[in-house]
């Protein structure tokens, strides 16, 4: 038993001198490299343009949850998220803000991870909608993917900030996009299969999607570390055919009075606009007689004339 004794301990020495670099999972509690959290920066949104500002560690502006349709918002089309050119797809948002707090080493940031889940997927098993781990079996090429990028965070010790955050070991990156156009597109066609009438009459109003992002950074010794993991939730909302009108709809095609209005003709004019629109000019009140376009596609409550 002795000699069986000896010959586990020194197998164990072995395999510890005969290992390669430190693995991805030396990084307990997220201490020596560390995801501080999910962050945007201030925005200045007009009808021509989008300005936003890098986020620092005395301006962040903490991110941590956004919603938006499912086709579109207010007839901006959803075509991935974050989208820097889309108003309602917060396009200054979705930071990730790291901090490397070993001494005398930087880290670089080489890859971030993202994993998927619908909050509540089950749910929907009894419509048809096979799902496994949280998302739709139909989709599960797209519940994880990896975002390359790249970022140096000086060490904790260091005086240089070269990356302008604040601090020498800090770094904002913003993840581009979280959720990608295929990934919207297959949940497009899984779910819209769906009525949307109320989860009480067997439809469903919005899909809250929960990425979790993992940041995985290389030091200057060669030492892999595997950031704490941190949580984003995107509602992607779905209301369009429950036979009202909700926020971001112009009308529904369940409720096809909502299209109709009339024409205001100031005294001595001989035309106008409509009532429900003033971008539309009008000589009667059959000009502002519209129709709401089907659901389920990009343009779905937008009137039409």
């Amino acid at each position: 038993m002795r000699n069986l004794g000896r010959a586990l301990v020194l197998g164990a020495l072995l395999a510890a001198t005969t290992a390669g670099p430190a693995a991805a999972n030396n990084n307990p509690n997220g201490m020596s490299f560390r995801s501080v959290g999910w962050f945007k920066g201030r925005s200045t949104v007009s009808a021509g343009s989008i300005t936003c500002e890098i986020p620092t560690v005395t301006s962040a502006i903490g991110d941590g949850s956004f919603a938006l349709g499912l086709w579109n918002t207010l007839g901006v089309q959803t075509l991935y998220f974050p989208d820097i050119n889309n108003p309602f797809a917060n396009p200054c948002g979705v930071w990730i803000q790291m901090q490397n707090n070993l001494i005398d080493q930087a880290i670089v940031v080489d890859h971030v991870s993202l994993v998927f889940k619908i909050t509540g997927a089950k749910r929907f098993r009894r419509l048809g909608i096979p799902t496994r781990n949280g998302w739709p079996f139909q989709c599960r090429r797209m519940r994880k993917t990896t975002l390359f990028v790249g970022a140096r965070l000086n060490p904790i010790n260091s005086t240089q900030d070269t990356s302008q955050a604040g601090a020498p070991n800090v770094a904002f990156i913003q993840l581009l996009p979280v959720l990608a156009p295929e990934t919207i597109h297959c949940l497009r066609d899984v779910y819209t299969q769906i009525s949307a009438a109320p989860p009480t009459a067997g439809g469903f109003v919005s899909l809250p999607i929960v990425a979790t992002a993992t940041p995985v950074g290389v030091s200057d010794a060669g030492d892999t570390f595997k950031a704490n993991p941190i949580r984003y939730t995107v509602n992607l909302r779905h209301t369009c055919g429950n036979g009202r009108v909700d926020d971001g709809e112009l009308c529904d095609p369940n409720a096809p009075s909502t299209c109709i209005g009339f024409c205001k003709i100031a005294q001595g004019e001989t035309t106008g606009t409509c009532s429900h629109n003033e971008n539309i000019g009008c000589r009667t009140d059959a000009d502002c007689s519209g129709t709401c376009m089907a659901p389920n596609q990009p343009s779905e409550c937008i009137c039409v004339y």
